[in-house]
């Protein structure tokens, strides 16, 4: 299926599948920089279903993603462990019968979290007991937003750490001087290949069990990538292919 628009000086394609139709898939392509439009692309361009394309020239009203929200048990706590990698409370308010907070990094103004603190009454937690977010590394089959992503390259180089498990090291250090809490790992740091960037990746779960990915980057290759959906080796996730 092939849709073209041309409106007020920019040409919108998508090449989509019907299943994938939706308001969001063009959002979230939005930010991605300006990039002209060629006759060759849809020459030699051969996607397969469920991709899409857009291309905007570079007078196109720009959209960024102003916060990520997520809900907690306890607006306090979650506050303190984002504080582990630098964000700073912004602002507090009320979310209806929520108390609700923006976060922010000082060397960031596109990165805030947004945190909602669910009401007792709502959260009717049993006695002993304690709500806790979905484990998706343990489901994996549940669709929708799944993790925030940190990277922590520059923090890695100012500190002359050598690689990722040096910087939770040391992380996880100061969460026990701080507030006698040790980190949770959800996936150990290993290293893959994005586009041409090399990245060491790691996973933890945050004071509500919430996934959170860091990265760092260790470097950036030359050559052109043919493709990033090889079939899958049986290594780390998989997906539909």
């Amino acid at each position: 299926m092939l849709i073209t628009v041309k409106k007020h000086g920019f040409l919108v394609i998508l090449l989509v599948e019907y299943a994938v139709r939706n308001f969001n898939s063009v959002l979230s392509f939005t930010s991605l920089p300006p990039v002209p439009f060629f006759d060759v692309t849809l020459r030699h361009y051969n996607p397969k279903p469920s991709s899409y394309l857009l291309f905007a020239s570079p007078d196109t009203p720009a959209l960024s993603i102003h916060h990520t929200a997520l809900k907690t048990r306890n607006i306090t706590t979650a506050i303190e462990f984002y504080s582990l990698f630098g964000y700073q409370v912004a602002c507090r308010f009320r979310a209806g019968p929520a108390r609700a907070a923006w976060l922010a990094l000082t060397s960031s103004r596109l990165a805030r979290l947004e945190l909602i603190e669910v009401p007792d009454y709502i959260l009717r937690e049993e006695f002993g007991t304690r709500a806790r977010a979905i484990d998706l590394m343990q489901r994996p089959e549940f669709l929708g937003y799944n993790h925030v992503a940190v990277d922590v390259t520059e923090q890695i180089l100012h500190a002359g750490f050598m690689n990722l498990n040096e910087w939770l090291d040391q992380l996880n250090r100061t969460s026990i001087d701080r507030f006698q809490r040790s980190l949770r790992i959800a996936v150990k740091p290993r290293q893959q290949m994005i586009g041409r960037g090399v990245y060491e990746l790691a996973f933890l779960y945050d004071a509500d069990g919430c996934l959170i990915e860091v990265l760092h980057k260790q470097s950036e290759i030359s050559q052109e990538m043919q493709s990033g959906w090889d079939p899958w080796d049986g290594e780390g996730f998989v997906g539909r292919r």
